[in-house]
């Protein structure tokens, strides 16, 4: 007995921990009218991940697909969690985001979530004639970027609240459609708003152009807009830089709080000191690593702590990569602090 009584005293250990931790955070979303699937999905990641497991994940190649999900199989024999699609390409013929991949994925068991990289007008007269952009010219690198105001685009009756409300319809009509379905959505609207504004830069994209906060009412004004129009089918979630808090919307407007990490050599370690930083800041918010290049290794986020809610590599060239390669992967989704798709819900 004196063998078990150590391991044992550890595990209950955890387990108070992980309830405290999940005592923080609040028992609802902020949605008061959220779809009763998005309340369960909100409860199983409050209640049965959050502290205790970490969900595997990945996005889109860009647009409406499951294209790394299938690669990510391919290699490992089982699929992430969590697929993460865009928005990106919402005025691209042919692409159809009323398609059913989202609900397929629905019904295997996986959870959807969506960013968007909110394309606009790069014409300073706010017509197509120039195409779009969703980078700000420091963002664009080489490219055209835009100088589309989020300030204005609050204004009721201004040219550019006109084309925002515009896009919204469009994305309304998708988000209604995978409502109906049932389907419950993490949502990451302008993410990496502040960009390197508070590190003597400047945004990255568009709708940090004006500063904090204008992002701030632009974040608001979409949240309520999707609200006003019926759209209850998501939880919010907002992306830190870590030293931004001037750019955060506030507690009662975010569900999730996010981190993307790049630049990151092939140590898969834990990111322990974002965690604990960002814990410390929003202590009733989840945490997820939203975007990343090298994957966190489940011995270290076991070992440290930090349990993200989730991670998901980006896209290529980063989730099939030296650092994320093969045998990372048959690895990582084999451990058990690590859920993919099958055992979503068990």
């Amino acid at each position: 007995m004196k063998r078990l009584f150590f391991p044992l005293v550890l595990a209950c250990l955890f387990c108070l921990w992980a309830a405290g931790l999940s005592a923080q955070i609040p028992r609802r979303p902020i949605d008061r009218e959220a779809t009763r699937p998005t309340r369960q999905l909100y409860s199983y990641l409050r209640n049965k991940v959050w502290g205790k497991q970490v969900l595997s994940g990945c996005q889109a190649r860009w647009d409406y697909n499951t294209t790394d999900a299938e690669g990510i199989y391919e290699r490992a024999g089982r699929y992430p969690a969590v697929n993460i699609f865009d928005f990106q390409h919402f005025r691209m013929p042919g692409l159809n985001y009323l398609g059913p991949t989202a609900k397929a994925w629905h019904d295997a068991g996986g959870i959807v979530g969506f960013i968007w990289h909110w394309s606009v007008p790069v014409d300073s007269a706010l017509s197509a004639r120039e195409g779009y952009a969703f980078y700000s010219p420091t963002g664009a690198q080489g490219r055209r970027g835009t100088l589309f105001s989020p300030r204005r685009a609050v204004v009721p009756g201004s040219p550019e609240n006109r084309i925002i409300k515009e896009n919204l319809d469009t994305i309304v009509s998708y988000l209604l459609h995978y409502q109906e379905q049932g389907i419950p959505i993490l949502w990451r609207p302008f993410h990496e708003a502040a960009g390197n504004t508070n590190r003597g830069g400047k945004a990255w994209f568009w709708w940090g152009n004006d500063g904090a906060d204008a992002f701030k009412q632009l974040y608001l004004y979409a949240q309520r807009y999707l609200m006003e129009h019926g759209v209850h089918n998501l939880i919010y979630i907002w992306t830190s830089e870590l030293d931004d808090d001037d750019w955060y919307p506030g507690d009662a407007y975010v569900d999730i709080v996010a981190r993307d990490q790049y630049h990151v050599p092939s140590a898969h370690g834990s990111f322990r000191e974002q965690f604990e930083l960002l814990h410390r800041k929003y202590p009733s918010k989840m945490l997820a690593l939203a975007e990343c290049d090298c994957v966190p290794g489940a011995e270290a986020m076991e070992r440290d702590g930090a349990r993200w809610l989730f991670v998901a590599p980006w896209t290529v060239p980063f989730v099939f990569s030296q650092q994320n390669d093969d045998a990372f992967w048959r690895q990582f989704l084999s451990e058990k602090l690590i859920l993919t798709r099958d055992e979503v819900g068990k």
